[in-house]
């Protein structure tokens, strides 16, 4: 039996009240002031715990250079998250997890292959694995962004600044 006494594209009028948008806003705006002050806090932690080591100059940079500028980084990140959409207009979605997923597992498959199997295995593993998050790369993209990574690394890495590395554990 059908039932014709209501309208199924009537909404309902607490849906577009602006009480419930309201609401969603002034809790992201929280969460974003809240998050931007972590960030603030851990960069200024960073920051001066990197001024204890010697940062060196430009040409030769100390151990304390690096996390100076990322203690950096992280501060007016922090600050810009906590400042910038102070309204709240952007909603937060819902976390994907299988890309997360994929691209994790492609960076501890990459860190257990490196040695093991060599370079060529390692980011084989990296770019299949984390591609296939991506409903856009097929099979051909994936190989040829495989090539043209590997040949970079080896050129960067290899030929330009001389660092040793295998390319096939046992054979190169």
């Amino acid at each position: 039996m059908i039932c014709m006494d209501k309208d199924p594209i009537s909404i309902e009028p607490s849906a577009l009240e602006p009480s419930a948008a309201a609401e969603n806003t002034g809790a992201m705006t929280s969460r974003n002031r809240i998050s931007g002050g972590v960030l603030v806090v851990v960069g200024l932690y960073v920051v001066i715990e990197s001024l204890s080591y010697d940062l060196g100059t430009l040409a030769r940079m100390g151990p304390g250079f690096l996390p100076l500028v990322l203690g950096i980084l992280i501060l007016v990140f922090g600050l810009l998250i906590a400042l910038v959409n102070e309204d709240g207009d952007e909603l937060a979605s819902g976390i994907v997890w299988r890309p997360v997923v994929l691209v994790l597992s492609a960076m501890l498959a990459f860190a257990l292959l490196l040695e093991p199997a060599g370079l060529a295995a390692a980011t084989a593993a990296l770019v299949f694995v984390s591609g296939i998050s991506d409903p856009d790369h097929n099979w051909r993209s994936l190989l040829m962004l495989f090539v043209v990574l590997l040949a970079a690394v080896w050129v960067i890495f290899g030929v330009v600044l001389g660092i040793p590395f295998q390319l096939i554990t046992g054979i190169l």
